[in-house]
C-alpha cells in the first residue's frame, strides 16, 4: 500500500510539479528525516538541539524531492538519505559547535596513527598508539569517544570532484555504485576501486564496523551485539577507522 501511495504521489508530481504535489511527497517521506536524525543525534552534545537537526534534514529532503532523477536507477530513499545527512552536516558546520581543542586532538591522533603505520609497516595496536601519545589505554579510549563527533561520518563530507551542479560525497560513492552517467562512469569506477582498496587496508575488525555501519546501516549498539563487544568499544573502533580513512584518502588526493 505504501509503495502504491508513493508511486501515485510521484506520478502526480511528474505530471504537474506543483508546490502542493511536492509537499505531499515531502510529508510522505518525513519518516526518513526522523530516521536520520535519530541515527545522528546521539553522537552530538546536548546543546545541539534535535529540532534544529530535524529542520535541516527537512531542507535536505525538499532538495532531494526537487532534484531526484528516476532515470539514474537509484531508489529515492537512498538518494534522499544522502541529501538529508548532507544538510544536517552543513548546519553543524555553520554552527561550528566543535571546540578547537577537539579539532587539535583529532589531528594529533590522526598524525600518530599515520606515523606509527609508516614506522611499523602495519596497523598500530591500542597499546602502541597510547604509548606514542603518552597516555594510558583507558585514556585513549576516552579520548576516542570525545573526538568522535568531530569526525562523525566524514565519508559524507564533500570531496574532490563535483557533478555539474552539486558536490558528490564520499558516502554517495560508496552507496550509489549504480549511478553512472556517460561523463562520470570511469571516474566513479576508479574512485570505487581506490576506496575499496583503502577500506581493504584496514584491520579486519575495523573493516567489519565500516561495512556494517555504512553499507548495512546498523546502529553502533547493533554492531556491538554482532561482534560481541560494547557499544563504546565499537564507537572507538569506528573513530580509529575513520581517522585512518580520512588521512589516506586525503593523501591520495594530493
Amino acid at each position: 500500500m505504501e509503495k502504491q501511495e508513493a508511486k501515485s504521489l510521484w506520478d502526480q508530481y511528474r505530471k504537474q510539479a506543483t508546490i502542493e504535489d511536492r509537499d505531499a511527497l515531502i510529508v510522505h517521506y518525513l519518516p526518513l528525516v526522523k530516521l536520520v536524525v535519530g541515527r545522528l543525534g546521539s553522537s552530538y552534545p546536548a546543546h545541539v538541539k534535535l529540532d534544529d537537526l530535524y529542520s535541516s534534514g527537512v531542507t535536505g529532503l525538499i532538495r532531494a524531492v526537487e532534484k531526484y532523477d528516476e532515470s539514474k536507477n537509484v531508489k529515492f530513499e537512498s538518494y534522499s538519505i544522502l541529501l538529508i545527512k548532507g544538510a544536517i552536516i552543513d548546519e553543524l558546520r555553520e554552527l561550528d559547535w566543535i571546540p578547537r581543542g577537539i579539532h587539535q586532538k583529532v589531528g594529533q591522533i590522526e598524525e600518530a596513527l599515520h606515523l606509527l603505520h609508516q614506522k611499523l609497516r602495519r596497523e598500530p595496536t591500542d597499546s602502541e598508539l597510547s604509548l606514542h601519545l603518552g597516555i594510558s589505554e583507558r585514556e585513549l579510549g576516552e579520548l576516542l569517544e570525545r573526538v568522535r563527533p568531530a569526525i562523525f561520518l566524514p565519508l559524507d563530507v564533500p570531496a574532490s570532484y563535483s557533478t555539474e551542479d552539486e558536490t558528490v560525497s564520499l558516502a554517495e560513492r560508496i552507496a550509489d555504485t549504480k549511478v553512472e552517467t556517460s561523463s562520470e562512469a570511469a571516474q566513479k569506477r576508479e574512485y570505487a576501486s581506490i576506496l575499496a582498496s583503502v577500506i581493504g587496508s584496514l584491520p579486519e575488525q575495523e573493516k567489519q564496523v565500516i561495512s556494517l555501519y555504512y553499507y548495512e546501516e546498523l546502529m553502533l549498539k547493533e554492531i556491538g551485539k554482532i561482534l560481541g563487544v560494547s557499544e563504546s568499544r565499537i564507537s572507538q573502533i569506528h573513530t580509529k577507522a575513520l581517522l585512518k580513512l580520512r588521512k589516506r584518502l586525503r593523501d591520495l588526493a594530493k
